[in-house]
């Protein structure tokens, strides 16, 4: 199954996604596809961001409000 990785702040919100084929099968590709630098990584990495593998019905679900600023994340902040 080709799915989508969707990069995740602390708050929960979706900040982005990619196709799983682009990128690899490994959160940690996904992180570099993100976030290049190592020392920009760890960082993101204490501070709770995190990248998940999805279907297209979660993203549709997760991703998409979030990508489109309609997601309940943005209203609070």
């Amino acid at each position: 199954m080709a799915g989508f990785w969707i990069r995740i702040a602390p708050t929960g919100c979706v900040y982005g996604s990619v196709h799983e084929e682009s990128v690899g099968q490994l959160a940690e590709d996904a992180h570099k596809e993100f976030t290049p630098r190592i020392k920009d990584r760890r960082r993101e990495a204490a501070e709770g961001w995190r990248h998940e593998l999805v279907g297209h019905d979660e993203w549709k679900q997760r991703a998409e409000p979030c990508l489109r600023g309609k997601c309940e994340h943005k209203q609070v902040a």
